[in-house]
């Protein structure tokens, strides 16, 4: 992905972010299942612990396309809701952990080493669009990366939108 195209993305999601800023007046929802697709096709769940903050936990494949270098992962996110529930969108911000298992290399010099553990700091950025009446959310979501334990490498190129259905436990 474009390094311009990220901080593209970046600068809007963090204007409407603050365009709508103010307290969390109550969670929209208790928990959600979905599915998240893009370069990350991954089942996911999220889970509010308070009126403003939520845990993402989500299992998948990275670069579902490129079967010469691909990731299973498990990614972990503490998100931040920033904005109270306005018209149904709910921009976040979190910061989290990925773990998995790398198959492949893009470095074709490396294709006898095609295994391999990795860890990542996850920065996810993202707005979520709650249906009006509707326990459906759609989600867009990007959520740079540092690789670390297998040599430190920045990765960018994680977008991904998906939906979810949620569930109330009241």
């Amino acid at each position: 992905m474009n390094h311009r195209f990220a901080a593209l993305c970046t600068g809007i999601l963090l204007a409407l972010s603050l365009a709508f800023s103010g307290r969390v007046q109550a969670r929209p929802y208790d928990y959600s299942l979905g599915v998240r697709l893009g370069n990350y096709f991954a089942a996911e769940g999220k889970f509010f612990v308070t009126r403003s903050s939520a845990v993402d936990i989500s299992f998948g494949l990275v670069n579902p396309f490129a079967p010469a270098y691909q990731f299973m992962l498990l990614s972990g996110a503490y998100n931040l809701q920033l904005t109270k529930r306005t018209s149904g969108l709910l921009p976040y911000i979190g910061a989290g952990l990925s773990t998995g298992v790398q198959f492949g290399d893009r470095d074709r010099s490396r294709e006898g080493n095609r295994r391999s553990f990795f860890m990542s700091a996850d920065i996810p950025l993202g707005m979520e669009y709650k249906l009006p009446g509707s326990p459906v959310v759609f989600l867009l979501e990007w959520s740079p990366k540092i690789r670390f334990l297998s040599g430190v490498r920045f990765i960018p190129q994680s977008v991904s939108a998906g939906f979810r259905y949620t569930f109330n436990l009241r």
